[in-house]
This record gives C-alpha cells, structure tokens and sequence, in this order.
C-alpha cells in the first residue's frame, strides 16, 4: 500500500505542469516549438543509479526548486516545495525543528526529491534517500541558500522575513538516483 501512494505521488509530481521561474524559464518556456518536443523526447531515456553522476550534480547546481517528500506519522507522503543545495554527493536542506518535515524525520529517515528542469519537464532528478541532521550552522547555512536562489529586492525581502529560530539543517543521503534527460557519462 505505501509503495502505491509513493509511486501515485510520484507520477502527480512528474506529469504536474512545471510552473515557470526565472527568466532563464520564461525564456525557454516561450520557445515551445517543435524543435524543443523533438530534444525533449529524444532525452526521455533513464538512469538508475545509487550515487549521482556528474551530469545529476551539474544540474542539480542550478537555482531550481525542488519537491520534498518525507513520510507522516500515519504513513502518507506529506509533500513541501523547498530550497536545497547539492554538495559532495548529498543534498541539505534547512528547516525549523518545528515543522512538520523535522517531525517526520524524526520518526522515518527516509524522504524522495524530485527536481524538474521548468524548461523541460523530460529532464529531471528524482533522489530516494534518508535524512540525517547535518552540525554545520543553520543560519550561516540558510542565509547562502537564500543568496543562491535569491537576488536584489527578493533578498532584500527574504532578509526581513527569514526566521533563524530553532533552525537545523537536514542532510540527504541517496540510497536511489534515477535521472532523464541528462548527458549520459
């Protein structure tokens, strides 16, 4: 039964419409021709693997948001859009150790990412993993993700509204990577 919602929560979030953000997406989301169907159908083959490939780490660099799915306490999927950063083969995200995604992983470690390119929803990196809390400092942490995804007046804004009380950052380790529309190593 678990594995069916997951799989059922995993086919909404892929075959979702991948709202636009950035101008990099409104660009490319304007240029939706044949020629853009045609890359991206010859792309749609996939790879399984347990660690990502350089291709999975480059893409995952990008400024893109991601869909965190961690398991609640009556084994649903509880599903947050989030911010995150690839390093050295893992992924971190921060959290308040009062939000229901902490709580979740306090009981079950194991969470699935999913990060769709908005450009391109036939490229895309889909993590299987279990959390762990990660001891570098939370704020420091928070404030160079927001600098990651964040410019001018969005920055500006964030900094005014960003809590940094009861912080943590969150660690995910892959136990599974499958990856579309990625270079092939």
């Amino acid at each position: 039964m678990r594995l069916q919602v997951w799989s059922t929560l995993l086919s909404v979030v892929l075959l979702a419409p991948v709202n636009s953000y950035g101008a990099e997406a409104k660009e490319a989301a304007g240029k939706k021709g044949e020629a853009m169907k045609m890359s991206a159908r010859a792309s749609r083959a996939m790879e399984n693997s347990k660690t990502f490939s350089p291709a999975a780490g480059e893409f995952l660099r990008q400024p893109f948001a991601s869909q965190l799915v961690t398991i609640n306490p009556k084994g649903g999927p509880q599903v947050t859009v989030m911010w995150f950063k690839y390093e050295d083969g893992a992924l971190l995200f921060t959290t308040t150790t009062d939000r229901i995604k902490f709580r979740n992983m306090q009981k079950d470690p194991r969470a699935t990412l999913a990060v769709v390119d908005p450009a391109n929803m036939y490229k895309w990196v889909i993590v299987d993993g279990k959390f762990s809390v990660d001891p570098r400092d939370p704020e420091a942490f928070y404030r160079g993700l927001a600098e990651h995804y964040l410019t001018g007046e969005g920055l500006e804004a964030w900094k005014k509204t960003a809590q940094m009380e009861k912080r943590t950052v969150l660690k995910l380790t892959p136990t599974q990577v499958r990856t579309m529309g990625l270079a092939k190593e």
